[in-house]
């Protein structure tokens, strides 16, 4: 089992120190391989905002050799764990600027065989809703089962408290990749998915976009973990939107 951590903070501080809590739970579990990016050794250039990952594909980024040997580790991998501090009641900015270049996939959604888990950390506030975005960041990525982390540090040392927290947290995201699952899609992944299908056959210069969804086609991915009433409500969705 392959697991891609994308650390969002350029140092190894209070957040490397829960990350590393949280791997030594999984570390027994068979076969796990860890593969830690940290964004602060990168030197990632920052998004522009051109939207070529998004009309023309997501090869036709600017920094493309720097985000393509992301992006692969990202596809390789069964598991993703999104690390970031809290600056200014919201996640790091080089966790931003990678999710900027990660664009293309709220559009193109394809990770739903896997699972997620997402540790904020801050010395005040705002590490709850830092997780929420990182959450719905991964949700939108197509990934329907991610659990979360969030650890107010305000000192030198964790409290007992935090410690169980974080141990038991990271024993119940154990729990899931044990099973080994596909995770059920939900309705938020089968709605967008239909929703950008609809959107793209409606306007081909979209050129990414139609494309995939002429590749995939009907309401979702045919190897998905999803029941037939919310394949129902998505193909409704698309008919919605197509004729609007």
């Amino acid at each position: 089992m392959r697991c891609v951590i994308i650390h969002g903070s350029p140092r190894r501080g209070n957040t490397w120190n829960v990350l590393n809590m949280a791997l030594d739970e999984l570390r027994d579990i068979p076969n796990i391989e860890f593969d830690i990016i940290e964004l602060g050794k990168i030197k990632l250039d920052t998004c522009i905002g051109c939207f070529n990952c998004i009309i023309k594909g997501e090869d036709r980024c600017p920094h493309n050799s720097d985000m393509k040997i992301l992006r692969d580790k990202i596809e390789d991998a069964e598991v993703i764990i999104m690390t970031s501090p809290v600056y200014s009641m919201q996640v790091s900015g080089l966790l931003k600027n990678f999710i900027d270049h990660m664009s293309f996939k709220f559009h193109r959604p394809g990770y739903y065989k896997k699972k997620g888990l997402v540790i904020a950390t801050t010395a005040g506030a705002g590490h709850k809703s830092a997780t929420k975005y990182m959450k719905e960041v991964l949700e939108f990525w197509g990934i329907n089962k991610v659990n979360s982390i969030a650890v107010a540090y305000r000192s030198k040392e964790l409290t007992e408290k935090n410690i169980d927290y974080i141990k038991n947290e990271a024993r119940k995201f154990k729990r899931e990749l044990i099973k080994g699952d596909i995770p059920k899609s939900g309705f938020k992944q089968i709605i967008m998915y239909n929703a950008w299908r609809a959107m793209s056959s409606n306007d081909k210069s979209m050129e990414a976009d139609y494309n995939y969804y002429k590749i995939n086609g009907k309401a979702y991915y045919r190897d998905a973990n999803v029941n037939k009433i919310k394949i129902i409500i998505g193909n409704l969705v698309y008919k919605v939107i197509k004729r609007g």
